[in-house]
């Protein structure tokens, strides 16, 4: 993705954003100029969709094929954090995929951008309902988003496992049921918005890789070797906050607080082991 233009495309999209909310609250019967700012916003929304790389993200650990799935890692700004209407490109999922869930530490001034991103707290984490499950396992991942260090959580289902709520999609606030055989539970092509419960997130990942629920793979790892050793693992006992954590415009909070954090001081106190 070419930096210079994706901060133009950004620019041009949030600008038409906020002019069309100002005509809605302004000018609410000026139909021609809300469809015609609808019209550009939705063209440079294929402009950027356009832009998205397809990254190698993870490897499912029964076939030991490559998991490759379009994300925007240049910045939290891209309309692929939007958590309420992401914009993402279609794309071929694996057969044994089951869900995408993440985390993602922030490092240095956080983007400016108008909507609400929520990539999840610090530090990585699964989640026990789903890894119960005999034939789920997970793998995690790290790589950049601009300055920042997120780590994707991928789970695989060999054989593929139906009728079960997954979670979802990472900076989402929902996901799609792509099928299942029991369509009065859940229906294919359904829209499943899930309330976040961060009770049930488990911080403790040795456990879970000494029972070989977990593997890992390597910061910047591009062979993606799939790992399960405890040793070496880097995503054992990081420092950081463990509550969800929402942005925009250049704020940061967490769940539950009535009040915006500044970013660089927040990463200060992550840092020192303040949650």
């Amino acid at each position: 993705m070419k930096q210079a233009e994706r901060k133009k495309l950004m620019e041009r999209i949030f600008k038409l954003s906020a002019q069309y909310d100002q005509f809605i609250m302004e000018e609410p019967d000026s139909q021609e100029m809300l469809e015609q700012l609808s019209a550009e916003m939705a063209v440079l929304a294929q402009d950027y969709l356009a832009l998205v790389p397809t990254r190698k993200l993870s490897r499912c650990p029964f076939t030991g094929e490559v998991f490759n799935i379009p994300i925007d890692d240049q910045g939290l700004d891209g309309l692929w954090w939007n958590n309420e209407h992401p914009i993402r490109p279609w794309s071929d999922l694996l057969s044994t995929f089951f869900a995408l869930d993440g985390a993602l530490k922030p490092q240095g001034p956080v983007e400016v951008f108008p909507f609400i991103c929520a990539p999840g707290p610090d530090v990585p984490y699964v989640i026990p309902r789903i890894l119960e499950y005999v034939q789920v396992k997970a793998v995690i991942s790290s790589f950049k988003v601009g300055n920042h260090t997120a780590y994707a959580v991928t789970y695989f289902s060999d054989p593929p496992l139906d009728s079960v709520m997954r979670v979802n999609e990472w900076g989402a606030n929902f996901y799609w049921e792509s099928g299942t055989p029991f369509p009065e539970m859940l229906s294919p092509g359904q829209r499943i918005q899930l309330t976040p419960d961060p009770q049930e997130w488990d911080f403790d990942l040795a456990p879970w890789i000494k029972a070989g629920k977990v593997l890992w793979i390597a910061p910047e790892d591009e062979a993606l070797v799939l790992r399960s050793t405890i040793y070496d693992c880097p995503y054992l006992n990081l420092p950081g906050s463990r509550k969800p954590k929402y942005l925009q415009n250049g704020k940061m909070w967490e769940n539950g607080e009535g009040i915006f954090q500044d970013p660089l001081q927040a990463t200060e106190n992550s840092e020192r082991g303040e949650d």
